[in-house]
């Protein structure tokens, strides 16, 4: 299915937005033997010239309309905060049968929005790989950045059942394996795992700047923190789109460094030991489920 998707059905693919994770949808298509036209959409001129000396997009475009006209499936892809914009401007252009997602980092309120916005005959259903790294922009976009990630894909009731196969489809054919998950679970659960950590990072380089501590920082340090030079405009979207369930996480934190702290005031070495423990057990049987199912890189 997933090569007659991406060798009969598909003929054109409009990418609105063309940096890391659209260019990397752009150069996937290709390797997997997409031949019809791939469509860059986006504000800057520059950016649309970046995007076709990498190859990642055939024509480019500023008139979102115009840049999804004909497309019979089109993608978001960029900050969280114009989807609204972008939705209403791309609405005269959508035909009746196209298919509309996202690869947003938070799903309640872009498919609340997308399903009020758009038009019933248009087939929405939201996205988001697991992919990417703290770097933007096209030239770091890369063909295999879908091999072998986990994509969710977020339907709700109304959601029909062939628009859902349809969109695991598109991600399966690009190398992804894909999950379905309600938005609000997935909201719940990407808040801890992502972007609490994202929060984390940021605080830790925080509570480094202080006294210039970061000037002895080591390679642990970098570890930890990698994740802070993400783009700020995209995290500001995901902290304020999913703030309920970063708030929630953000108190779970604060009542396991309190426990962490008690301990550490009762000098209890086997609690804080029996503790570390349980992290790096945890952690390990997980890089290994990961590794077993060839998701990380070796």
């Amino acid at each position: 299915m997933h090569k007659v998707l991406i060798n009969k059905e598909l003929r054109r693919v409009s990418l609105v937005g063309v940096g890391l994770l659209g260019g990397s949808i752009g150069l996937a298509l290709r390797a997997v033997g997409f031949s019809g036209v791939r469509v860059g959409v986006g504000r800057r001129e520059s950016s649309l010239r970046k995007a076709l000396e990498y190859e990642a997009v055939d024509e480019v475009t500023q008139d979102v309309q115009a840049g999804v006209a004909g497309a019979q499936l089109v993608i978001l892809c960029t900050p969280i905060s114009r989807f609204e914009p972008l939705l209403r401007q791309m609405i005269p252009g959508l035909g009746p049968g196209t298919y509309v997602t996202d690869v947003g980092s938070t799903k309640t309120e872009v498919v609340r929005l997308a399903h009020r916005l758009l038009p019933k005959s248009v087939h929405f259903v939201g996205s988001h790989p697991i992919a990417g790294s703290e770097k933007i922009g096209v030239e770091f976009a890369r063909a295999d950045l879908f091999d072998r990630c986990l994509c969710l894909v977020t339907p709700t009731p109304r959601t029909p059942a062939g628009t859902v196969r349809w969109v695991r489809s598109f991600w399966e054919a690009l190398g992804a394996y894909t999950v379905t998950v309600s938005p609000q679970r997935h909201d719940a659960v990407l808040a801890r795992v992502s972007h609490l950590p994202h929060a984390v990072a940021t605080a830790l380089v925080g509570l480094a700047l202080r006294g210039s501590a970061i000037n002895f920082a080591g390679p642990g340090f970098a570890d930890a923190t990698r994740i802070a030079s993400g783009d700020p405009l995209m995290w500001t979207d995901v902290f304020r789109t999913n703030r309920r369930a970063m708030i929630r996480g953000i108190d779970q934190l604060i009542a396991e460094l309190t426990r962490l702290r008690a301990r550490l005031h009762r000098d209890d070495a086997q609690a804080i030991l029996t503790w570390l423990e349980k992290g790096k057990t945890a952690r390990d049987e997980w890089i290994a489920e990961r590794y077993r199912k060839k998701t990380l890189p070796p």
